[in-house]
């Protein structure tokens, strides 16, 4: 009976930790996605990237990552209607606002950068050290205190046409 009482104990702490970090992913999901959403109200596009829908790419299978972003296509962006692309892999990629590169990609971000070229796009990771390896801008969650921490890098901003607001380099805890 004892042994019974202790699996049972244990399958339900093991549950338990499991709904946990459950909620603890998409408690990412969420705080990336409001702040990809703020990035597009803080960053002034150039003239090529106000035409059409206003495109937030995902490099990556993030499908909780995506669901989140699937919310804000109610959103605009000034005049444009948001919409939401996943792209499988590097070759996939299409012309989009912002692709956000995730941590299972982050060691193609120089090909991201590459391919995106210095177009209208901003590059977004999810990796300290993101802005400094190629992307705009690096959102990383920090688990312990359940808060996002921002690199920028400015010199990528000016390259790719992408104006942004002194409220984001403000917030941000590094600025390259």
């Amino acid at each position: 009976m004892k042994a019974f009482l202790y699996r049972r104990a244990k399958f339900i702490v093991l549950s338990g930790l499991l709904i946990l970090s459950i909620n603890v992913s998409a408690q990412k999901e969420k705080l990336q996605t409001a702040f990809i959403y703020q990035l597009t109200r803080l960053i002034e596009w150039c003239p090529e990237g106000k035409e059409g829908n206003f495109v937030i790419g995902v490099l990556g299978n993030e499908p909780t990552l995506m669901a989140e972003l699937t919310a804000l296509t109610v959103r605009r962006v000034g005049n444009q209607q948001i919409e939401i692309k996943s792209f499988a892999g590097i070759s996939n990629i299409e012309p989009v606002n912002i692709i956000f590169v995730s941590n299972a990609h982050f060691d193609d971000i120089k090909e991201v950068s590459t391919k995106v070229g210095n177009h209208c796009t901003l590059i977004v990771s999810e990796r300290t050290g993101g802005a400094n390896r190629g992307a705009g801008v690096s959102i990383i969650y920090n688990e312990k205190l359940a808060k996002l921490e921002l690199e920028i890098n400015k010199g990528y901003m000016k390259r790719n046409s992408l104006n942004v607001n002194d409220q984001l380099y403000s917030v941000a805890s590094t600025v390259y």
